[in-house]
């Protein structure tokens, strides 16, 4: 364990890939003595252009413990139709549940798409005021099973 009384605190706003593991890894190795095991996958629903084959879009998620958590979710604005979105979501939800999540989480802001979701059978779980004033994040949840 460290010595506190030698240990160096330091704010970045950039920190490094080895740096940015030895969180993530002692996070995840501490969750799993704690939880008995591991089951943590990443998801990925990508959207690619046909001609290109560049990638224009998606949604980017975690599932672990249970949960399936949506982090990033775009679709630039000229695909917003034909329930493309949606589709992206469904696929997202349904791997969750094949993978035994039973909730879903996710945070977005008022001008994003929180009545996207809404239509989709989320709850708000939370609603925190954020700036400049006017302006709300929402935090979601969605049952699975």
């Amino acid at each position: 364990m460290a010595n506190h009384a030698k240990t160096t605190i330091t704010l970045t706003d950039a920190p490094d890939d080895d740096e940015r593991a030895v969180i993530a890894d002692g996070l995840r190795a501490y969750n799993e003595a704690q939880a008995g095991y591991s089951d943590s996958h990443a998801l990925a629903v990508l959207v690619s252009d046909p001609e290109t084959k560049k990638v224009v879009g998606g949604l980017l998620g975690r599932m672990s413990l249970g949960l399936l958590r949506v982090e990033l979710f775009f679709l630039p604005e000229g695909l917003r139709r034909d329930r493309l979105g949606s589709r992206i979501l469904e696929m997202a939800e349904e791997e969750g549940r094949r993978r035994g999540c039973t909730r879903a989480v996710l945070s977005t802001l008022h001008f994003q798409a929180p009545g996207f979701y809404l239509k989709q059978g989320w709850e708000i779980a939370a609603r925190i005021e954020c700036e400049p004033p006017g302006h709300t994040r929402f935090y979601m949840t969605k049952k699975l099973s």
